[in-house]
């Protein structure tokens, strides 16, 4: 069965949706999965976290997962693919370092629209 739904919102279309077509000017600009959508535009995601002791830099960027490692003050970044965010907390647990306030932050569907469309939705 087929429902074609259309909306706005992009919260909306990725829990109810299982392909999106993102049209941009009356033409298809991307169809896919939410998911493929967003991995299509953005696949990196972030990590973010305070270390509890110091942390060289190279037992993160010799993770094939890892891409880059940067710093913010106390707060190390690492972007990366795949299951990035397991083998960054493997590989600290295994040097025994806390990540205090890690987070995790990876591209949203409005993202993707974004980035396809190279328009922002406005409410």
């Amino acid at each position: 069965m087929t429902i074609v739904l259309v909306t706005h919102f992009m919260e909306e279309a990725e829990r109810l949706c299982d392909r999106i077509a993102v049209i941009n000017q009356g033409r298809v600009a991307a169809l896919d999965s939410p998911a493929g959508l967003v991995a299509a535009v953005a696949p990196e995601q972030r990590i973010r976290f305070r270390p509890s002791a110091p942390v060289d830099d190279r037992l993160l960027t010799d993770l094939p997962q890892v891409t880059t490692v940067t710093r913010s003050g106390s707060q190390v970044v690492v972007a990366g693919t795949g299951d990035v965010l397991h083998a960054v907390t493997s590989v600290l647990a295994r040097n025994q370092i806390i990540a205090a306030d890690l987070r995790l932050e990876q591209a949203t569907l409005d993202d993707a629209f974004v980035e396809l469309t190279g328009h922002r939705l406005t409410d």
